[in-house]
């Protein structure tokens, strides 16, 4: 069998996704053991690929005991070992389960991970520190063979993850973790706030904004306050100071942006009813985005009429808003695919080639933004 497509898209290398579909055919059974393969001209033709990517991968494979060849006959299915219950479970942590961007990040890894033959344990650490220890301590003492993280916000150094070392393989999503070199697979950040920028930028808008909570030190968000800095200095205009609104704990997006009291968008009010206020405004995410239409309300301004923002995940509520929101997509299931591709390559005993992994991101304009006046 073997054939099938292959995504020029991914940042998983051709060869290896070679090598994953055939470790899944020969889980799933498609492929029996001593059965026949196509040569690997018959692979060249037939997948659009060089012979040296099927050699990769062939190479790979060999050292899997996935195949054997016998000269002048060809290469066969070789007999392989089942995994034990643990050797096949992966561990899924996020740090809450509401909205709509942690089902859809699990969703992307659960499907590449079940079409390799591993089963997932999903577990949310509702943004504790202490609870992320626990969840990651109990994973061990469960032998799981390995994990994809979003990662609390806060300092490794004193948490659990600093001691694992080679006992788990880990591998990151959204945010990569300072100090500590884990592979973390997340959304080119800065380019999405250039793209941002940029529209707002095009549209004539010269005083614009960067609205966030007191999280700058988040490696999406310092990324994100580095492109809306940039931006601006690229357009002659020295950035104004970030627009922080609410405390410094992270808290689930429902608590901290739709739950807070008005009187954390205070300085945000204040802002927007000077005279020479901003005609436009980059919010660190929707959720921020949504906080920063009820402070235009307060300051009597209109969207877009008198201010214009963008937002930053596109995010399912952002199209049914009064006005829909301009916003950067991210890919949010994909992140979770090529995490878990990236995780299969490290139980594979492969090292990583990119510690970090970017994603592309994708301009929505919808009518949060117009022309400056």
């Amino acid at each position: 069998m073997i054939p099938s497509e292959l995504s020029r898209e991914s940042s998983l290398p051709l060869h290896l996704q070679l090598l994953d579909d055939l470790r899944q055919q020969i889980i799933t059974g498609v492929l029996k053991a001593h059965e026949r393969l196509p040569s690997e001209w018959e692979l060249v033709s037939t997948l659009g690929i060089s012979r040296a990517t099927v050699q990769r991968a062939w190479q790979a494979a060999q050292q899997e005991a996935l195949i054997y060849r016998v000269p002048g006959k060809g290469t066969f299915v070789g007999e392989r070992r089942a995994k034990t219950a643990t050797q096949s479970v992966v561990a899924l942590i996020v740090p809450d389960f509401r909205g709509s961007t942690s089902p859809r990040t699990l969703s992307g890894a659960e499907r590449v991970l079940r079409k390799q033959g591993y089963s997932v344990r999903v577990a949310s650490t509702e943004y504790s520190e202490d609870e992320e220890d626990r969840i990651l301590q109990q994973m061990v003492k469960d032998s799981i063979c390995g994990c994809i993280l979003w990662a609390v916000k806060g300092s490794p150094q004193t948490r659990y993850i600093s001691k694992l070392g080679g006992e788990m393989p880990i591998v990151l999503i959204d945010r990569p973790m300072p100090g500590l070199k884990l592979p973390c697979v997340t959304s080119n950040n800065y380019v999405g706030a250039m793209q941002a920028m940029q529209h707002l930028i095009d549209f004539g808008h010269r005083r614009i904004a960067f609205v966030a909570r007191p999280h700058m030190e988040l490696w999406t968000v310092s990324e994100r306050a580095r492109a809306y800095q940039d931006a601006m200095r690229a357009t002659g205009k020295e950035p104004l100071p970030p627009v922080l609104i609410g405390d410094e704990k992270e808290l689930s997006s429902f608590n901290a942006y739709l739950n807070s009291d008005d009187h954390s968008l205070k300085p945000l009010v204040d802002l927007l009813s000077q005279p020479k206020r901003p005609t436009a405004i980059f919010a660190v995410n929707d959720w921020m985005a949504i906080r920063v239409l009820r402070a235009a309300k307060y300051a009597g301004l209109r969207v877009p009429e008198d201010l214009s923002l963008v937002g930053f995940d596109n995010l399912d509520v952002v199209d049914y808003l009064t006005p829909p929101l301009t916003t950067i997509a991210q890919n949010v299931e994909l992140m979770g695919a090529e995490a878990a591709r990236r995780l299969l390559t490290l139980l594979d005993g492969e090292s990583s080639e990119d510690v970090l992994t970017l994603l592309p991101t994708r301009l929505i304009v919808r009518q949060s933004t117009a022309p400056k006046r």
